[in-house]
Protein backbone atom coordinates (compact mmCIF):
# COMPACT_ATOMS: atom_id res chain seq x y z
CA UNK A 1 0.00 0.00 0.00
CA UNK A 2 1.40 3.41 -0.90
CA UNK A 3 1.38 5.10 2.57
CA UNK A 4 1.50 8.67 1.48
CA UNK A 5 -1.77 8.20 -0.61
CA UNK A 6 -3.53 6.67 2.16
CA UNK A 7 -2.19 9.36 4.31
CA UNK A 8 -3.68 12.08 1.98
CA UNK A 9 -7.11 10.25 1.58
CA UNK A 10 -7.41 10.34 5.24
CA UNK A 11 -6.74 13.98 5.38
CA UNK A 12 -8.97 14.69 2.85
CA UNK A 13 -11.84 12.43 3.76
CA UNK A 14 -11.77 13.54 7.33
CA UNK A 15 -11.79 17.07 6.00
CA UNK A 16 -14.88 15.95 4.16
CA UNK A 17 -16.73 14.31 7.24
CA UNK A 18 -15.87 17.53 9.31
CA UNK A 19 -17.16 20.02 6.43
CA UNK A 20 -20.72 17.40 7.40
CA UNK A 21 -20.10 17.57 11.00
CA UNK A 22 -19.78 21.07 11.22
CA UNK A 23 -23.22 21.58 9.21
CA UNK A 24 -24.95 19.11 11.05
CA UNK A 25 -23.94 20.92 13.92
CA UNK A 26 -25.05 24.15 12.90
CA UNK A 27 -28.26 23.40 11.53
CA UNK A 28 -29.53 21.29 14.89
CA UNK A 29 -28.12 24.36 16.55
CA UNK A 30 -29.21 27.37 14.96
CA UNK A 31 -31.24 25.75 11.71
CA UNK A 32 -29.35 27.21 9.53
CA UNK A 33 -26.41 25.94 7.58
CA UNK A 34 -23.05 27.30 8.53
CA UNK A 35 -22.56 30.74 6.50
CA UNK A 36 -18.84 31.38 6.23
CA UNK A 37 -15.73 29.02 6.23
CA UNK A 38 -12.55 29.09 5.44
CA UNK A 39 -12.58 27.26 2.48
CA UNK A 40 -14.93 27.49 -0.33
CA UNK A 41 -15.88 24.00 -0.96
CA UNK A 42 -17.02 21.13 1.57
CA UNK A 43 -13.98 20.56 3.40
CA UNK A 44 -12.74 21.36 7.12
CA UNK A 45 -8.66 21.09 6.55
CA UNK A 46 -8.27 21.33 10.43
CA UNK A 47 -10.71 18.20 11.35
CA UNK A 48 -8.78 16.09 8.68
CA UNK A 49 -5.09 17.24 10.09
CA UNK A 50 -6.27 16.40 13.92
CA UNK A 51 -7.82 13.02 12.35
CA UNK A 52 -5.32 12.04 10.27
CA UNK A 53 -2.61 12.39 13.08
CA UNK A 54 -4.97 10.34 15.44
CA UNK A 55 -4.50 7.68 12.98
CA UNK A 56 -1.26 7.97 12.66
CA UNK A 57 -0.61 7.60 16.47
CA UNK A 58 -2.62 4.66 16.41
CA UNK A 59 -1.82 2.54 13.26
CA UNK A 60 2.08 3.71 13.08
CA UNK A 61 3.11 4.58 16.90
CA UNK A 62 0.59 1.83 18.19
CA UNK A 63 -0.49 3.95 20.79
CA UNK A 64 -3.58 2.68 22.57
CA UNK A 65 -5.19 2.88 25.85
CA UNK A 66 -5.09 5.69 27.95
CA UNK A 67 -2.19 7.73 25.81
CA UNK A 68 -4.82 7.39 23.22
CA UNK A 69 -7.27 9.63 24.96
CA UNK A 70 -5.43 11.72 25.92
CA UNK A 71 -3.95 12.14 22.49
CA UNK A 72 -7.89 12.28 21.59
CA UNK A 73 -8.18 15.54 23.27
CA UNK A 74 -4.73 17.16 23.12
CA UNK A 75 -4.40 16.58 19.53
CA UNK A 76 -8.00 17.95 18.36
CA UNK A 77 -7.64 21.19 20.54
CA UNK A 78 -3.69 21.95 19.62
CA UNK A 79 -5.23 22.26 16.03
CA UNK A 80 -7.97 23.93 16.53
CA UNK A 81 -6.16 26.37 19.03
CA UNK A 82 -3.10 26.93 16.09
CA UNK A 83 -6.15 27.18 13.32
CA UNK A 84 -8.05 29.58 15.16
CA UNK A 85 -4.86 31.70 15.82
CA UNK A 86 -3.74 31.38 12.55
CA UNK A 87 -6.73 32.21 10.87
CA UNK A 88 -7.42 35.52 13.20
CA UNK A 89 -3.73 37.14 12.96
CA UNK A 90 -2.66 36.07 9.27
CA UNK A 91 -6.13 37.07 7.79
CA UNK A 92 -8.47 38.71 10.38
CA UNK A 93 -10.95 36.19 10.44
CA UNK A 94 -12.74 34.70 13.28
CA UNK A 95 -14.78 31.51 12.63
CA UNK A 96 -15.74 30.53 16.11
CA UNK A 97 -15.26 32.11 19.16
CA UNK A 98 -15.62 30.46 22.65
CA UNK A 99 -14.73 33.62 24.43
CA UNK A 100 -18.40 32.96 26.34
CA UNK A 101 -17.61 29.66 27.57
CA UNK A 102 -15.91 28.27 30.48
CA UNK A 103 -12.74 27.25 30.81
CA UNK A 104 -11.46 28.43 27.09
CA UNK A 105 -8.21 29.46 25.76
CA UNK A 106 -7.73 32.89 23.63
CA UNK A 107 -11.74 32.05 22.88
CA UNK A 108 -10.00 29.42 20.11
CA UNK A 109 -10.83 26.15 22.44
CA UNK A 110 -12.96 25.53 25.27
CA UNK A 111 -12.51 22.28 27.64
CA UNK A 112 -16.59 21.51 26.65
CA UNK A 113 -15.75 20.86 22.88
CA UNK A 114 -12.47 19.67 23.09
CA UNK A 115 -14.33 16.83 25.56
CA UNK A 116 -16.55 16.49 22.15
CA UNK A 117 -13.59 16.06 19.72
CA UNK A 118 -11.86 13.67 22.12
CA UNK A 119 -15.32 11.32 22.12
CA UNK A 120 -15.86 11.73 18.73
CA UNK A 121 -12.28 11.03 17.94
CA UNK A 122 -12.31 7.90 19.87
CA UNK A 123 -16.13 6.42 18.36
CA UNK A 124 -13.99 7.68 14.89
CA UNK A 125 -10.96 5.61 15.64
CA UNK A 126 -12.29 2.56 16.91
CA UNK A 127 -15.78 2.13 14.44
CA UNK A 128 -15.13 4.08 11.62
CA UNK A 129 -11.86 4.02 10.84
CA UNK A 130 -11.68 0.08 10.74
CA UNK A 131 -14.55 0.25 7.76
CA UNK A 132 -12.64 3.00 5.86
CA UNK A 133 -9.21 1.37 6.03
CA UNK A 134 -10.95 -2.26 4.83
CA UNK A 135 -12.54 -0.38 2.00
CA UNK A 136 -9.08 2.14 1.21
CA UNK A 137 -7.41 -1.72 1.07
CA UNK A 138 -10.34 -3.64 -1.04
CA UNK A 139 -9.88 -0.60 -3.92
CA UNK A 140 -7.10 1.50 -3.22
CA UNK A 141 -6.71 2.07 -7.41
CA UNK A 142 -10.48 3.71 -6.86
CA UNK A 143 -9.15 5.46 -3.64
CA UNK A 144 -5.97 6.54 -4.88
CA UNK A 145 -8.17 8.67 -8.01
CA UNK A 146 -10.11 9.98 -5.87
CA UNK A 147 -6.96 11.05 -3.78
CA UNK A 148 -5.45 12.63 -6.70
CA UNK A 149 -8.70 14.45 -7.47
CA UNK A 150 -9.00 16.07 -3.87
CA UNK A 151 -6.01 17.21 -4.23
CA UNK A 152 -6.54 18.92 -6.78
CA UNK A 153 -9.90 20.43 -5.78
CA UNK A 154 -8.23 20.94 -2.61
CA UNK A 155 -5.37 22.97 -4.12
CA UNK A 156 -7.63 24.99 -6.30
CA UNK A 157 -9.92 25.48 -2.99
CA UNK A 158 -7.04 27.15 -1.36
CA UNK A 159 -5.57 29.41 -3.96
CA UNK A 160 -8.93 30.81 -4.60
CA UNK A 161 -9.80 31.25 -0.95
CA UNK A 162 -5.68 32.84 0.09
CA UNK A 163 -7.04 34.87 -2.85
CA UNK A 164 -9.77 36.09 -1.64
CA UNK A 165 -9.18 36.69 1.93
CA UNK A 166 -5.48 38.70 0.85
CA UNK A 167 -7.77 40.95 -1.25
CA UNK A 168 -10.17 41.25 1.74
CA UNK A 169 -7.50 42.12 4.18
CA UNK A 170 -5.15 43.91 2.32
CA UNK A 171 -7.58 45.07 -0.91
CA UNK A 172 -5.29 43.73 -3.69
CA UNK A 173 -5.33 41.48 -6.58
Amino acid sequence: MNSIFYIIFNLIFYSFIGWIIEEVYCYTTTKEFQKDGFLIGPFKPMYGIGFTLLILCKEILIIDGIPLILLCFLIPTTVEYISGYVLKYTFNKVYWDYSNFRYNIHGFVTLKFSTYWMILSLVGLHYLQPIVYSLYIQEQDFFNILVIAGVIILIIDCYFTIKRLAYEKFKVV
